[in-house]
């Protein structure tokens, strides 16, 4: 009977907090929505309190921190609001608390939601995409995001994802764009079984590596130095690209301006399906060359004080 009033208690004072604390969240992932099981039952306060945290902690804490946090640690403490429906309970975190207690334990986190502009590509060995499974691995990746405090949306720097089959067993990735993940490329062996499944545990761990780049690492302006019309040794434009490309497209021009032999780097600042911006680093003094670079390919490129607008 006495451990029945202590629940009683507590699920009390859980839901006093409804009436008592503003409901005035400025960050989404603190809201955690427990649904029901399986069978349909929905839990009780208590129960969905309890599984609430380590759900936050799956989307604010670094990936290789979230072990130091134990499941069964008591939620309490950091509650702001709980509310049972129908079919969920909706439990939602005090901020300030959350962030004072990670602070003081030392363990890394990310103060906001990273917001990535997820772009796939996948081709089969002979070359020919694979829409149908970039539509599924963007579905699932849109998942992942939810549950790992990511926001997929065109309006962040774009992280763009390259798959290519080299054979039925070996896939070749490369992944680039202007998020704080470094250009990195890498090729794996898919086992025998469901390759679908195996590409989407991939995907999630790029999702996980390009989050967690936002944890300790400086932010991309930090890594990318102000415009500058000339450098040491060289000339940095501004190249703004107005015309609307598929992303195999748009990493085939890619490339082929990184292997002119003028060209030291192009580093990407903004990419949509409709318009690019990159800064390119090149060698000289002189750019003049690019007007007719980007005739050959049926695209025309007008000077303005910055670099080139290409149309």
């Amino acid at each position: 009977m006495k451990n029945f009033r202590h629940g009683l208690w507590l699920a009390a004072f859980a839901l006093s907090l409804f009436s008592l604390m503003p409901y005035a969240q400025a960050d989404s992932r603190m809201i955690v929505e427990v649904q029901a099981d399986e069978e349909g039952r929905v839990p009780s306060v208590q129960e969905a309190i309890q599984q609430a945290l380590p759900l936050l902690w799956d989307r604010i804490v670094a990936s290789k921190a979230r072990g130091s946090l134990s499941d069964s640690m008591k939620a309490t403490p950091f509650l702001q609001r709980v509310l049972p429906r129908s079919d969920s309970v909706r439990v939602s975190f005090n901020e300030a608390r959350v962030w004072q207690y990670l602070d003081q334990q030392k363990i890394p986190y990310l103060k906001e939601a990273p917001r990535i502009n997820l772009m796939i590509q996948m081709s089969n060995q002979n070359g020919s995409s694979m829409p149908q499974t970039v539509e599924l691995l963007r579905a699932d990746a849109e998942s992942v995001a939810t549950t790992r405090g990511i926001l997929l949306s065109e309006s962040g720097p774009a992280l763009i994802v390259v798959w290519q089959w080299l054979d039925n067993r070996q896939v070749h990735l490369v992944v680039r764009g202007n998020t704080a993940v470094p250009e990195f490329s890498e090729t794996r062996k898919i086992e025998t079984g469901d390759p679908l499944s195996q590409l989407q545990i991939w995907m999630e761990g790029i999702l996980l590596t390009a989050r967690d780049a936002y944890i300790s690492g400086p932010s991309q302006a930090e890594m990318i130095p102000p415009l500058q019309e000339k450098r040491v040794g060289g000339l940095e434009v501004m190249l703004v690209i107005e015309q609307s490309a598929v992303l195999s497209a748009q990493v085939a021009l890619e490339d082929a301006l990184r292997q002119h032999e003028k060209v030291e780097a192009v580093i990407p600042t903004y990419l949509s399906t409709s318009s690019r911006q990159y800064r390119l680093l090149l060698r000289g003094e002189g750019d003049a060359w690019m007007q007719q670079w980007f005739q050959q390919r049926g695209m025309q490129a007008l000077p303005t004080p910055q670099g080139w607008l290409v149309r």
